[in-house]
């Protein structure tokens, strides 16, 4: 069985990314006045009559009437300006192409720390049965606007597909060139959907404003213990879940995330609703898994390449996939069971449990 969502959608235009991302006031100066304001876009001071104030500085009237503009903040763009282009032809401006997310790599690290971060804000209840995901980036013409209404376009995709033996493998795609913060958020809306995916039963039928709600509010409450209060407001201000993101933080502030995954896990209702009586406690139990301890010492070193693959370093022990080994420990020796190698993480089994456990690439350490 294969469980697929798409993330939150936005359209790629350069009318809507001018007056919807980027806020320009116009200032009229005479012709004669003296100012200080020189174009951030092509260097013209200084300037006089028509200026445009962007995030970034004054732009020219000139500049403002150029027909591409940065698709994250809506600057003009001009030959020579310093600015990107992605390979699906948007622009990325000089200022903000130093915070967009552009590398694979990058993108697995931040969906691996996000994964972290979200299980400590809700607690080890919200860990992944199963938490190797592979991650990969996508360019908006990944998936073409036939068949999508008004031209949107996907920030991620996640899907599960769940093996005759009761496994679940994951898949995350994220939208390439966006900012941190922004994957970021997309990153925690993503990992809720392979949650979800793992721990709903196919007899409770949600509906499907819910579940994208669901997902909205843990990059909702990730934007706040980041201090992000701009994110946050966004993501309430999003059509995309038709108002139900509201609804979620009523209810995520009456009774806590534990009722919210519990009625995943347990409930029977299509939608969850913010106006319960407020006499009535609803049940809840305790989520039941916990990751298993991982054992003190036990360390990813890194990565070896033998010819075209890679072996992972476990405690300076090499690991082909597939690969059992006993490793000893200061205190104990434990037996290791490899199951996946990515970059940065590894997943593997420990003393004969199929439960898998992650373990992170020791950075501070690299295997010559």
């Amino acid at each position: 069985m294969k469980v697929a969502d798409f993330g939150p959608d936005i359209v790629f235009t350069a009318r809507k990314i001018i007056f919807a991302l980027l806020l320009f006031a116009a200032v009229l100066t005479p012709a004669s006045a003296q100012t200080n304001y020189y174009c951030v876009v092509c260097g013209k001071g200084p300037l006089t009559g028509r200026i445009w104030i962007s995030k970034w500085g004054p732009v020219c009237d000139d500049c403002y009437q150029l027909k591409d503009h940065c698709s994250i903040c809506g600057l003009p763009i001009k030959d020579g300006d310093g600015h990107i282009t992605t390979p699906d032809g948007r622009f990325i401006c000089r200022f903000d192409k130093t915070n967009v997310v552009m590398d694979v790599d990058e993108a697995k690290y931040l969906f691996a720390d996000t994964a972290r971060d979200v299980v400590e804000m809700y607690g080890q209840g919200f860990g992944l049965q199963y938490p190797s995901v592979t991650v990969a980036m996508f360019d908006v013409d990944y998936w073409s606007e036939r068949g999508r209404p008004n031209g949107l376009h996907a920030f991620g995709f996640a899907s599960t597909r769940k093996t005759a033996d009761g496994r679940c493998i994951h898949e995350v795609v994220m939208l390439s060139g966006r900012l941190r913060e922004e994957m970021i958020a997309t990153a925690a809306h993503e990992y809720t959907h392979l949650w979800i995916n793992e721990n709903r039963p196919d007899s409770h039928v949600i509906d499907l404003d819910t579940i994208e709600a669901i997902c909205e509010l843990t990059a909702y409450n990730l934007m706040g213990e980041k201090n992000l209060p701009e994110m946050q407001q966004r993501i309430l201000a999003n059509p995309y879940t038709h108002g139900e993101i509201k609804t979620l933080v009523a209810v995520y502030q009456k009774y806590g995330i534990e009722y919210i995954l519990n009625w995943v896990k347990n409930g029977t209702g299509a939608t969850l609703d913010a106006a319960a009586d407020d006499n009535e406690t609803p049940a809840v139990s305790a989520i039941s898994y916990v990751p298993p301890k991982l054992p003190i010492g036990l360390k990813f070193e890194g990565l070896l390449t033998i010819g075209q693959e890679n072996e992972a370093v476990i405690n300076g022990v090499p690991f082909s996939i597939g690969d059992e080994k006993k490793i000893k420990l200061r205190d104990k020796t434990v037996v290791v069971r490899c199951d996946a190698i990515h970059d940065y993480t590894v997943v593997v089994e420990l003393n004969g449990s199929p439960e898998p456990v992650i373990l992170e690439r020791d950075i501070e350490k690299t295997i010559p």
